[in-house]
């Protein structure tokens, strides 16, 4: 069943890949490539990315590190505050995030569902937004946030990471600061992930 679960997972990541006009960037350091797209909607902007890397890491500190809540601060951008607030299953919990956005934008917070499924050569840990599932704050929350962190081993034996996103900020985000956001943002919680496991 869990292998079936991360199919699915993937076939999703890879029909979400094919409907999005995507813009493809490098890293300046060249370790991790960013595609991106943002969408105007009625209800203002939606932003997906997909950023890609490899290194030397195993699938079990980083399953170690996802199920962490407390160290998704560590690599998420502008994020002061990560905790689980609830845990329904050994394979399903809840976690609340706190961002401390920069200026002129106003801090929020979101609550993600998240689930881990497994096979023997990978590791998918999906966010799901579940906004009414934590108790209200004094900040708006984020109604529109779904992330997946997808571990593969390759035959080389190092580890492939796929992170694919889609998220909805509270307010509205100057034009400056998107486009100087992508590669760097992506990339950056990318390499953050890889440290933090490392840490493991």
């Amino acid at each position: 069943m869990k292998k079936i679960m991360s199919i699915i997972l993937i076939l999703c990541s890879t029909a979400l890949i094919a409907q999005r006009n995507w813009k493809t960037e490098t890293s300046k350091n060249g370790k991790v490539i960013v595609k991106s797209d943002i969408v105007n909607t009625d209800n203002g902007k939606v932003i997906y990315y997909i950023a890609e890397t490899t290194a030397d890491i195993s699938l079990e500190k980083a399953e170690k590190c996802l199920r962490d809540s407390q160290t998704h601060k560590n690599f998420l951008e502008n994020t002061t505050e990560s905790k689980q607030v609830e845990k329904s299953s050994e394979s399903k919990w809840i976690t609340y995030y706190f961002f401390d956005a920069p200026w002129p934008m106003p801090n929020s917070d979101a609550v993600q569902e998240f689930t881990v499924t497994k096979t023997s050569n990978s590791l998918t840990v999906s966010g799901t937004s579940k906004p009414k599932a934590y108790k209200s704050t004094d900040v708006k929350r984020m109604n529109n946030y779904d992330i997946t962190y997808h571990f593969e081993k390759l035959d080389n034996q190092k580890t492939k990471l796929t992170i694919t996103a889609k998220f909805s900020p509270v307010g509205r985000v100057p034009k400056f600061l998107l486009k100087g956001w992508f590669p760097k943002g992506p990339a950056g919680i990318a390499t953050r992930l890889i440290n933090e496991i490392s840490k493991k």
